[in-house]
């Protein structure tokens, strides 16, 4: 019987210096990573960063040129694909047109040693599990992109592998489908208490689906953790900009007048931010660096007086969007543009109209110019 089961055994999958490109685009570098046991993580960065092709090559459809794959406790690289004890769910299902549902899913089987009285029962079996429950007799042409990535994915569970590697389907769902899906997704995860491996290139999946996520650019990890350990204390500017969308100010530290802090101004623009006294920011003075902060911190007063000397900074508004219950300003400083998500607390500001706003110390985040590392102080 297909249960849960089976994925209670030892399933971490872990990536050892992982080098390789992959036929149509994508490539990887160096890339170490180790997936828990029954974990959902999530590869992401932007298209052609290389975590569907550290899918590929994970399942041995391309060959790497260095580096090692173990799954469970056993080394898989030189193994071909259908003994490396892992499944690939691709983006668009990769069914066979001319075959009805139940041959497609009872493909899965193909290599493996078991009774064929027994197929129609496990091709169920999978099928309930995916979600997928009926009108086991129509074609792929028939199905929608959900039922599609559903047949796909019992194709993967009925051959019970210790881990589930899938390529992004939301990207092909409507906006308004994609949280449920996602909840879903979650759902069934938890569910077969399977090892799952998810590439995407969309920030909000990498953001509220997985238990930890690692953030890829050309080929190379950037952050490894859990989506809000990332979202608190970015490793560099790649994971703030990719992971809730930080504002960057380039501009540079100098101390204060005062003696009990340092000034943070934006190179050729209006914001000036006084930071308090820490330990950290005196080997800082007096250098060239990025200054992040998060559209949410970024308080503009829409009701405020353009001479407001209690303000960061004055911009100059330049798109306004409203959503209902929130308000996103675009804000033109003068050398920088600035994003803002607020509350619909207040009338909106009009489109060219000049205003305030201000910048919690707190909330702000520093980064070396060039490496693009987030500095502590």
């Amino acid at each position: 019987m297909l249960t849960a089961d089976r994925f209670t055994t030892m399933a971490q999958v872990t990536f050892k210096n992982v080098s390789g490109a992959v036929q149509g685009g994508g490539a990887v570098h160096d890339f170490s990573l180790e997936v828990r046991d029954r974990e959902l993580v999530v590869l992401a960065g932007p298209a052609g960063c290389g975590a569907s092709a550290l899918l590929r090559l994970l399942a041995g459809l391309d060959p790497v040129s260095a580096g090692e794959f173990v799954v469970g406790n056993r080394p898989v690289t030189a193994l071909p694909p259908a003994q490396r004890d892992v499944a690939v769910v691709f983006a668009h299902g990769a069914l066979v047109p001319n075959w009805n549902i139940a041959e497609n899913i009872a493909f899965g089987l193909k290599g493996q040693h078991f009774p064929v009285s027994e197929t129609p029962k496990r091709v169920r079996q999978a099928a309930e599990v995916a979600g997928f429950t009926e009108k086991f007799e129509r074609l792929p042409a028939a199905l929608s992109p959900v039922e599609t990535f559903r047949v796909a994915l019992a194709r993967a569970i009925i051959r019970q592998p210790k881990a589930i590697l899938v390529e992004d389907i939301l990207a092909q769902l409507p906006a308004e489908r994609r949280a449920a899906f996602r909840a879903e997704l979650v759902k069934l995860q938890e569910r077969l208490q399977a090892t799952v491996i998810y590439a995407t290139s969309d920030p909000l999946t990498a953001a509220t689906l997985p238990h930890r996520v690692a953030l890829i650019d050309a080929g190379t990890l950037k952050q490894f953790d859990t989506p809000a350990e990332i979202y608190r204390r970015p490793a560099n500017r790649f994971a703030a900009g990719f992971l809730g969308g930080m504002n960057f100010l380039a501009g540079h530290l100098r101390a204060a007048k005062s003696g009990t802090g340092f000034v943070f101004k934006e190179t050729a623009g209006t914001v000036e931010l006084t930071l308090p006294e820490r330990p950290g920011l005196a080997e800082l003075a007096g250098r060239e660096l990025v200054l992040g902060v998060r559209p949410e911190h970024v308080r503009p007063s829409a009701s405020g007086d353009g001479n407001k000397r209690t303000a960061t900074g004055q911009a100059v508004v330049d798109a306004v969007e409203i959503t209902g219950p929130e308000i996103f300003y675009t804000l033109q400083t003068g050398a920088s543009t600035l994003h803002s998500r607020r509350a619909a607390t207040e009338p909106p500001a009009g489109v060219g109209r000049r205003m305030p706003f201000d910048i919690d110390p707190a909330d702000v985040h520093l980064f070396d110019v060039i490496s693009g590392a987030r500095l502590e102080f």
